[in-house]
């Protein structure tokens, strides 16, 4: 009798294990090591780092002369939105990660603050707007600014003419943080991550997108990967130290309202406002309708969260008039 309540209680145990939660898949269950700390809420995929800490957000250049990027293919989460004119500027996460060169890095805007809202990730910049830098200070924002206190963290290098010259390294970061007296914090996000797809989706084995008549990205699925590889003015982008392509298991496009503001092509993003928006994944597009919850984007489908795939997500803001293509 005590056999058959065991394995009723076993049973029960492996039907709850399967199921799809915030954070957490089936294949999570075994860690497999002693200094494992659990799934990165970022991914949905397991960490083996010692102690967490916060996230940080960097702020890294998009300009023609910073490219090719150090460090974007280690973020796990990245959001692309307009800067100033013509040029995107990358807000890339980092949690799993705990070393490796970023850069080059450059200055924050507010609507990038939002966005570091909710996995309270230390902005990494190097200065920023007025507007920018005056929310930093009233609101209290944890901060590592490259050209304003913290330059010993930040270093100059001489293969790129400045601005586009700032780097970082993800261990000096940790060490700044700690310095400053950024603490270890939980982060939980909202995301579902789930190898189940959300039902039946369209054909999206090629995504095209148009943020300025003058800037372009795309993404090509690759069917041996499962991943997205990104190209950027129609050139295959790469990491700069490992020469590989920068690739990613979920591309979320949103469309949010853009408004210059000033002579220097300064804009403000609703970031906020929530909207329309499409989930790429295994080679499909779900479209979707998106919010801003507690600090952080959210994507809905029939008003539940819009299961991702474990891994890598990149976030592209377009604005309201921006182009986006797909298919075969």
């Amino acid at each position: 009798m005590r056999y058959r309540v065991w394995m009723g209680i076993g049973v029960i145990l492996w039907m709850v294990a399967g199921c799809s939660l915030p954070g957490v898949l089936p294949s999570d269950k075994e860690t497999g090591g002693e200094e494992t700390q659990g799934v990165n809420p970022l991914t949905g995929e397991v960490m083996e780092q010692r102690g967490a800490g916060l996230p940080w957000m960097v702020m890294v250049n998009n300009h023609a002369q910073a490219r090719p990027q150090s460090g974007l293919d280690r973020a796990d989460l990245v959001a692309e939105v307009l800067a100033e004119g013509e040029i995107t500027r990358f807000a890339a996460f980092y949690y799993g990660a705990r070393e490796g060169v970023v850069g080059p890095v450059r200055s924050v805007r507010p609507y990038f603050l939002d966005l570091a809202r909710g996995p309270q990730a230390v902005v990494t910049h190097a200065g920023g707007s007025p507007k920018a830098l005056d929310r930093i200070r009233k609101e209290g924002l944890s901060s590592l600014d490259g050209i304003h206190g913290d330059s010993h963290w930040f270093r100059r290098v001489n293969f790129r003419p400045p601005p586009h010259n700032l780097y970082t390294d993800l261990e000096q970061l940790w060490k700044g943080s700690a310095q400053k007296g950024y603490g270890e914090s939980s982060v939980e996000s909202p995301y579902i991550f789930s190898r189940k797809e959300p039902g039946e989706g369209r054909a999206a084995s090629r995504i095209d997108l148009r943020y300025h008549r003058l800037y372009r990205v795309g993404y090509r699925y690759d069917p041996e990967t499962g991943r997205y590889v990104r190209y950027t003015q129609g050139e295959k982008q790469v990491d700069r130290e490992t020469e590989t392509p920068l690739v990613m298991d979920n591309v979320l496009v949103i469309r949010a309202p853009h408004r210059v503001i000033d002579s220097s092509g300064r804009r403000e993003v609703g970031i906020t406002d929530g909207g329309e928006g499409v989930l790429f994944r295994g080679g499909k597009a779900w479209p979707l309708r998106w919010e801003y919850r507690q600090g952080w984007i959210l994507p809905l489908i029939d008003g539940k969260p819009a299961p991702l795939a474990p891994g890598k997500t990149w976030i592209n803001v377009l604005p309201v008039d921006g182009g986006l293509k797909y298919g075969k």
